[in-house]
């Protein structure tokens, strides 16, 4: 019972570093970038394929508007604005003109992705900043999270591994031996690779990710029979499946069904800041969620039912983990 409450602080203590970190690194980014939303998620397809749906966006202060280029793709800035003063729909389109009107610079937009202009121009003091970085995918997780179902997912995925040794208690009677095969981690190194590729070449992600999904399938397999210490296997396969897995999954989603995050909120914007809710979730990202436990949930059951059974002594199982880690 000690050893579960030493287990049960280690982790609390874990989170709070976790959330002060993330909290500390969001205060020196608007320190460093001089904008009240310094970082912020890409949730439509209106800049593809310069920006992407899910892309995290680095904002920029502009210190000077008689600097910011108004040119055609790919020249001109990339400016996150709000739509009108009174309202609350974050936009990130390229500035293609510009003119000087009473003293303001005012700003004609146009998504790269759209055929036609914005219809209405942008002054400068509805412009937030310009973008001035993009990390691929990743900003899906704190979409993810945000919603109802995604946070009890990850919040369940937490539970039945932080209290793996009360839920699943291991009886085995037999030590596994060998040493840990490394060659067991490459399924799992697909996914971030995928990821480096799009930070430098956007493009359609949808066949190299359900690649990486089909290896991330194949590490679930094998991932519970390598590792001796069932403790760490669970935790990296958990920072795995949260960092890589839920953004990954998404974009698929995204790509097949057309169902992007702009449409899982009543929200009009093309990028939201990295806040702790949105509005009520709609209709469209029920059946989302819907094709993400397709796609997922099924290598989440079968990872966690192996690591069962190898605990359970489970004979078979125990004997081809054995013969794995004396490779």
């Amino acid at each position: 019972m000690r050893e579960n409450y030493r287990e049960i602080v280690k982790y609390f203590l874990f989170f709070i570093v976790l959330a002060g970190a993330a909290f500390g690194g969001f205060q020196v980014l608007r320190s460093t970038l001089g904008t009240p939303y310094p970082i912020m998620v890409v949730v439509s397809e209106s800049m593809v394929p310069t920006l992407g749906v899910g892309d995290f966006i680095l904002i920029g202060h502009i210190d000077d508007f008689n600097d910011v280029v108004a040119e055609p793709m790919p020249e001109g800035d990339i400016l996150v604005f709000l739509r009108s003063s009174s309202s609350d729909e974050y936009i990130v389109h390229r500035a293609i003109r510009s003119w000087l009107e009473d003293d303001d610079w005012w700003f004609t937009t146009k998504g790269d992705h759209n055929l036609v202009e914005d219809g209405r121009p942008v002054r400068e003091g509805n412009v937030i900043g310009k973008v001035v970085g993009r990390i691929p995918i990743m900003g899906y997780f704190p979409l993810f999270i945000k919603t109802s179902k995604g946070f009890f997912l990850v919040a369940a995925l937490m539970v039945l591994i932080f209290f793996a040794d009360s839920l699943m208690p291991d009886k085995r009677l037999t030590e596994q031996g060998g040493s840990f095969p490394w060659f067991a981690l490459i399924p799992f190194l697909v996914a971030p690779m995928i990821y480096v590729v799009f930070f430098f070449l956007p493009m359609n992600h949808v066949e190299v990710e359900f690649m990486a999904l089909v290896f991330w399938y194949l590490g679930c397999a094998v991932a519970p029979l390598a590792f001796e210490d069932d403790d760490a296997g669970l935790m990296f396969w958990l920072y795995h499946f949260v960092l890589c897995m839920i953004p990954l999954g998404c974009d698929i989603v995204a790509w097949t069904t057309g169902i992007t995050p702009s449409m899982w909120w009543n929200v009009k914007s093309s990028t939201v800041p990295i806040t702790w809710l949105l509005q009520e979730e709609t209709i469209s990202y029920h059946r989302a969620f819907n094709q993400f436990t397709l796609y997922i949930l099924p290598g989440c059951i079968l990872f966690l039912f192996l690591v069962y059974l190898k605990r359970r002594d489970y004979g078979p199982l125990v004997s081809f983990s054995q013969r794995l880690r004396s490779m």
